[in-house]
Formats: C-alpha cells, structure tokens, sequence
C-alpha cells in the first residue's frame, strides 16, 4: 500500500485557496474550532449551499439548519452548530463567496487528498496543545503495510481518534472503531465521509466499558492514550495499564492468522515493574510476539516520549523469534524544521527484506530470556563482542552511610560532576551548601567514583573524601573501585571511551530521560592491561586530549572577538538608547535653566560649588555637553576588539529565565504586540524532570532575545499600534540529542525573499527600512556559536514555508541539563 502523499498540483493550487479561507476565519473563532472549516468545506462539496440565500436575515441558523436536516450530517451537526452560531453573519457569508470560486468538481475529485492537507495544515498551525491530534501519515502508512490485509478483512480500531488507519482501507473492508472524545469522533466521522467511508462502524463509545467482543478480527490496530490506569472490575480483580488491557484483550479474538499492531511507549519494552516484566514474560514465552520496532524520537506532535510498534499474533509465523527493528536512522527532518518525518517507506522494504541487516535481527528467545525479558531495541542490534572484564569485577556498588542526616549539606548532582579525563576530581568547593530531600538520597563519606546514570555520559568523577560527606541522588551512583587493580585515572579514560559509549547505546533505556540500570552498569566490559600499561595508555591519551583542548580553545578564541567594524554596532546596542535618553534630558535641562532660571538669577553661570573653586556652573555645564558629545562620538567610531569570551558562565533554569524575560516583554510591548508562552512543561514532567538546565550567560542571552524582539518591532511589524501585531515563545525539547530549540515568532511582514542564513547573519549585513539601526543577527548567530548551540530560521517566503498566522521563525538550539 503505497498512497501518494498530497503533492499533486491541483490539490495543492485548492488547498492553498482553502487555506486563504482559514487566515481569513481564525481571528473570529477559537483556535481549537478552526476545524469547523472542514465542516463547511464537506457541506460546499455535497451541494448543501446550493439554495441557500446569502441575503437572509439569519444565515447562521439557516445553515445549520440545512445540516440539521441532511441524514449525512445530522449525527455530528451538533458538534459544529455551536460554532457556526458565533461566527460573525458576514465573515460567514464571506467564506460562502469564497467557496464558490473553487471549482467543485475538482474538490469533489480530489476531496479526500484536500480534505487531509487542510486537516494536518490546522492540527500543524494548532500545535501541539490545543486541537485534535492527528497521527502522522507515513506511521500509519507503515502500520497498514504491514497489516497486508485481503479485500475481505475485518479490522477493529479501539481508541480510533481520527481513524487514520481506516483511511487506508478498501470499500469491501469492514471497520469497527470507537472513540470516547466527542468532538474528536465528530471530526473522524467528517473525515470518514470524505473518503466515502461512512459505511464504516465508528462509534461515539468508550473502547473500555463496550469492548468489542463479538467475533473474531483478522486485525486489531490502535494507538491507545498512554499511561491510563484500568479499573480492577474490567481486568479480573488485578491492576492493568491500557497497553496491558489493549494486548490481553486482543489476544483472545484474534484469529490464528490475526495480528495487533500498536504503537506504544518504549517504557513498555523494558520497565522493570513487577507486573509490566511479569507480562513481558508471558508474551514471549508464550510466542505472541511477532516484531518490535523501535520509532525515532520526535515524530508525534504531542508528546516527546519514545515509541515503538509492536506486532503480536496469536500464533507467530516466526517461530522462536522476535524480529528486531531500529528505525532510529529512518528520519528525516519536516519542512517546518519542527519535528520529524518517518521514512516509512524505506523500512518497510528493510523489514520486508528476507535476510538481516544493520537495521533488522531475528533474536532468539533464548536470548531474550538471558536478558531477564528486556525487550529494548538497541540491546539487540548492537555487534561488537567486547573484550575485557566487567566493571562488577573492579567495583562495586556503595549503599551510602546510615550516619545521623544533616539538614543542610553538601548535595551534589549530576551537573556537578565532570567530564574531563585530565580534571576529573569533584571539586567540593563549588558545591553548594543545600536542604537535603528526606528521602532517595544516599550519604557518602569515603573515597569513590561517581557516575551519572541518567542522560547520554556516565560523567565519571572521582570524590576524595577529606572528612566532610557528600549526599548524592538516585541518578548518580558510587563505585568503590579495587586501585589494586586498576588505576582511577586509567579507569574515567576507559569509561569516556569510543568502546564502552557503544556499550552504554546497548544498555541504556531511550525514556525522556536516557538512562542505565544497576544491573547492566557493571555489566560494561573494561579493557585491564598490566598497571604499568595503565598508566602508558592514560598518559598518552591524556597528552592527546589536552592537544586536542587547545587546538579548540584557539579556534573558539578567534571565532568569537569581534572585529573593529562590529564594535559600532555592538556598543550602540548596548548604550545608545541610554546615551539618547540622557542627551535629551540635558537639552531639557538646559532649556530650562536659560528660559525660567537665569532670568531669575541673572548670576547664574558663574555660581560655584565652593568660593574657593575656580570652576563655575557655566563650566560644569560646558563639560557635561562636551562629554555628552565625545562618548556619542565614541559609540559611532571604530575601537578595539571586544571579547565576547568574557562572559559570567552559569547553570540556570531556563523555564524560569524564559518566564520572567517574558513577562518582562509583556510590560515593554504596552499595546504594540502581544505575547504567548509555550514551554509544553508537561514534556518535561512525565518522567520526573523538575526543569531544565542550560549553560550559559543570562545577560548576553537577554541582550540575544533583545535583539531578535527589536528586529521583528523595527522590520516585521508596521503599525505602532496593531492588535495582529503577535510575539511567541515556544520551547521544542529533543530528549534524544539533549537539546532544546527556543522558537522566537512573530506575525510580522516576512523577510525579504532574497535573504539567506549567510546574508542574515553575516557582520554589516542590513535589510529593510530600518537597516543599519542596532545590532544585526550575526550577533545572534555568535551567542549560539559561544554556547555550543545553533541557529537557524524559517519564513513563510522561503522553500519551507510557514502554515498559520507566525510568518517569521528564529530558532534557537542549546544544549540542555535535566534538572531533577
């Protein structure tokens, strides 16, 4: 099943004339209603409006009533009827108008290409906190690939959404969905229509309380909601997720031949719960799992946990096996640089294939089962056969102290430790002197190694206890290493290195947060030459790292000063607005004093501060202007380099910077623009993340969002004051790559077409009306450059394009810390 994507001429050319018709209706209506377009757009399509008078007095209700009494609409009409009512009767009757200029037999040939285009433009302009959820095309393109249904099938869809993967089934195919959102069911029944679907059996029902019993199903599809609690009276008395209750339910109507195919959370392959690797057990002892695929992060829109799909049979066609796949090198950016694209296609033909690859192994469950029932991906599809002894061999696991708790102690977390082969001490002084939680910490007082076990390094540090303890927390573990054995600073060379990073990629669970068990922990394989050999090896490494070291240090150096012709630049933006007001204020100043106070006192000028003093108030006076002037002089003449290297580097909580900045705007902005915040602050919480950290220069970093705000007052917006004048900050979180994008959007005019990431952010570059006033974006792409981070943009005028009403986007790319 290969369906085309939306990219034929004639369904782009009406889907942009449609979409013209949404900018025109969103600022009337809530953002989470614009989906009532799709609605009129389905009426136009079927004739509804074929008699319907624009001049009559009320044509909000008689379009509904025109839904009201069509038998193909009346089920959802409700939904929408509370919507079209409060459309303004002339933007309404505008949108009429407009619909009528599209050619209708056109739109009825391709409505089910159009109707999908819109519906993913919408749920994209929406985002991912508000509207419906539409689950990406090339996932259920994959998943119904590999469904490889006949004609005749039967398919059961529980917790069906927007029945993505009815769309791709034949006229002859039966369907069963359910769904329990009401509006979502609406909008899924909507769509069903346009692909001449409605015969399908898409129930407003709950999946749980009426599951579908009768029969049996040659395939059972679903991407259930995550995380969901079953009540005992549904499961036998015993507690149940909804992945356990989805698959348990699914494997007693399947057929022999029958499949489940669902998406789920990874967490599912691995959690170490009692219940969740009880049942992991179950499913592979018994057979019933046919194929894991490990997804990419960043594909759904809606959440940043990683997921996979799962295929389970009743009965396996492949016997004592599990097929393995990581599709992790299977994405490709979107075009709006927001997220991910599946290559489904490409896999499908890897998964296919009828002999292994890099990406596909069939594992016996032999294996699995000496691997205590871990179904992670990359434990599996990991090659290399690792010389050497286990870490288990020269160390082990330090409980901590059961000594009286301080309150207040030296409580050192994971950004603390280092990740340095030459300096690799725990450097005791820095840490900060802390409230120490009441429980899941541990207290150390003796020498050790301290490991992070969350996140992509083990950041290997080595604590000299010197009589004052250390607290540490859950995500770090101590290590009382045998130094008869193995040199410590051989050791944290060994644990950075190429060999045993492959190792970690094989062990570490792919949660929000990476992370590695105990267990497989002093699993990891060292290499254990002679201490002699030790020593030469450390040695030699380190004198290559330390090379290394400078030879960056330099490079860095010289990218970041700021050449002479910058300098006008850099200070006008720093003072100039500061320096103006002064200026002002001393020509007022001065205005007065010769206007109001000499004609009073005429002796005025050659009043002193003291009798003793030659210098007069005429002289002050002289010298404050000469200098006013010269310091002018100054901002707008070359001088020195400045370093930008001299900077005041810090942890800090970004969430919180990016709150207070904000609400700092909000005050400047008055009634010139106004300003949203998303920091999707859920995506960080699901897996116990209190906030995350970045390292960096909060003042330079203020000074960098200045200047893109000051960009989009001076060129993006016209009107000194217009209320479609927007400003939004969006936080977009990578947990794969640790990093974080900061999204800076306006709804301004659009940068000139011409204009490139090079011309944008090269020194003396200018464009528009207002070129040459402050500091240009190369500044901007010099920051990024100092915090190790990156920037880039889009536009609606360029080859990526923009849907909705943020037509500019600077992104901002930092390297992110968690923060637990």
């Amino acid at each position: 099943m290969n369906k085309p994507y939306y990219n034929n001429d004639q369904v782009k050319n009406i889907s942009n004339e449609i979409w013209h018709i949404f900018d025109y209706l969103r600022s009337s209506i809530p953002v989470e209603d614009l989906h009532v377009l799709l609605f009129l757009l389905s009426g136009y399509k079927d004739g509804l409006f074929d008699t319907l008078q624009n001049e009559y007095i009320d044509l909000n209700n008689d379009l509904i009533n025109y839904y009201n009494r069509n038998n193909k609409y009346d089920n959802i009409a409700e939904v929408y009827s509370s919507i079209i009512r409060y459309i303004p009767r002339q933007k309404l009757s505008d949108i009429l108008i407009l619909f009528n200029r599209i050619n209708q037999s056109e739109l009825q040939e391709f409505f089910p290409e159009i109707f999908d285009s819109i519906l993913y433009r919408i749920s994209n302009a929406q985002g991912k906190n508000s509207g419906e959820f539409i689950q990406p095309f090339e996932i259920s393109r994959l998943i119904m690939n590999l469904a490889d249904l006949n004609d005749n099938a039967t398919i059961y869809n529980p917790f069906a959404g927007l029945v993505s993967f009815a769309t791709f089934l034949h006229p002859n195919q039966r369907y069963y969905g359910q769904e329990i959102n009401h509006r979502t069911w609406a909008l899924g029944s909507l769509r069903l229509m346009a692909y001449n679907q409605e015969h399908f059996d898409y129930k407003l029902e709950d999946s749980i309380e009426n599951w579908m019993s009768f029969g049996e199903f040659d395939l059972i599809v679903s991407n259930p909601p995550f995380g969901i609690k079953i009540p005992r009276h549904f499961t036998n008395g015993a507690n149940s997720s909804v992945e356990m209750f989805l698959i348990e339910k699914s494997l007693q109507k399947l057929p022999k031949k029958g499949q489940l195919i669902v998406i789920l959370p990874q967490s599912f392959l691995y959690t170490s719960s009692i219940n969740n690797k009880k049942y992991r057990e179950y499913l592979v002892n018994n057979n019933f799992i046919d194929t894991i695929i490990s997804l990419p992060s960043g594909l759904l829109k809606h959440t940043a946990i990683p997921v996979c799909i799962v295929i389970f049979r009743k009965t396996s066609i492949n016997h004592n096996f599990i097929k393995f796949v990581d599709a992790s090198e299977f994405a490709i950016k979107s075009l709006d640089k927001k997220g991910k694209i599946l290559d489904d296609l490409r896999l499908l033909d890897y998964i296919k294939a009828d002999y292994e690859n890099d990406f596909v192994r069939n594992i016996d469950l032999f294996q699995i089962q000496e691997n205590d029932y871990n179904l992670k991906v990359n434990r599996y599809l990991i090659d290399d056969d690792f010389e050497g002894i286990k870490l288990s061999e020269i160390g082990h696991f330090i409980s901590g102290t059961r000594s009286a708790r301080e309150k207040i102690a030296k409580f050192v977390k994971i950004k603390d430790l280092k990740d340095d082969i030459v300096n690799f001490y725990l450097d005791t002084n820095t840490i900060d002197y802390k409230e120490i939680p009441s429980n899941n910490v541990r207290k150390i007082e003796q020498d050790c190694l301290l490991v992070a076990v969350r996140w992509k390094t083990l950041k290997p540090t080595y604590f000299k206890y010197q009589g004052e303890a250390i607290y540490i927390s859950n995500d770090i573990f101590a290590i009382k290493i045998d130094e008869n054995r193995v040199n410590i600073n051989y050791l944290i060379n060994e644990l950075s290195s190429d060999y045993v990073n492959k190792q970690l990629d094989r062990y570490r669970i792919a949660s929000v947060i990476p992370m590695i068990r105990k267990v497989d922990l002093f699993n990891l394989k060292i290499e254990l030459p002679s201490l002699e050999e030790q020593n030469k090896k450390y040695y030699f490494q380190a004198e290559k790292y330390l090379s290394t070291r400078a030879e960056e240090f330099n490079t860095v150096y010289k990218e970041q000063e700021i050449n002479v012709n910058d300098e006008n630049s850099f200070l006008r933006h720093q003072i100039a607005g500061s320096l103006k007001n002064v200026r002002g204020a001393f020509n007022f100043v001065k205005r007065i004093l010769e206007e109001q106070v000499r004609p009073q006192i005429p002796e005025l000028d050659n009043l002193k501060a003291n009798v003793k003093l030659e210098t007069t108030f005429s002289n002050y006076m002289n010298i404050i202007e000469r200098d006013l002037i010269s310091i002018n002089k100054a901002v707008n003449k070359a001088g020195d380099k400045i370093d930008l290297l001299d900077l005041n580097i810090e942890y800090f909580d970004l969430l919180l910077f990016i709150k207070e900045y904000a609400e700092s705007l909000k005050i400047r902005a008055k009634n010139l623009f106004t300003v949203t915040l998303d920091l999707d602050e859920n995506a960080i919480k699901e897996y116990g993340i209190s906030g995350i950290l970045i390292h960096g220069d909060k003042d330079i970093i203020r000074k960098m969002f200045d200047n893109i705000i000051e960009n989009a007052e001076k060129h993006a917006f016209t009107n000194s004051i217009n209320s479609g004048n927007k400003i939004k900050i969006e936080l977009l979180y990578d947990f794969e790559d640790d990093n974080v994008q900061i999204d800076i959007s306006n709804t301004g005019n659009p940068l000139p077409e011409s204009m490139t990431h090079d011309s944008l952010t090269r020194k003396g570059s200018s464009s528009g009306k207002n070129s040459g006033d402050g500091v240009g974006i190369w500044f901007v792409n010099e920051v990024m450059k100092i915090h190790k981070g990156k920037f880039g943009y889009t536009d609606e005028t360029g080859p990526e394009g923009i849907d909705g009403e943020y037509v500019t986007t600077m992104e901002l790319t930092f390297p992110i810390i968690q923060a637990l």
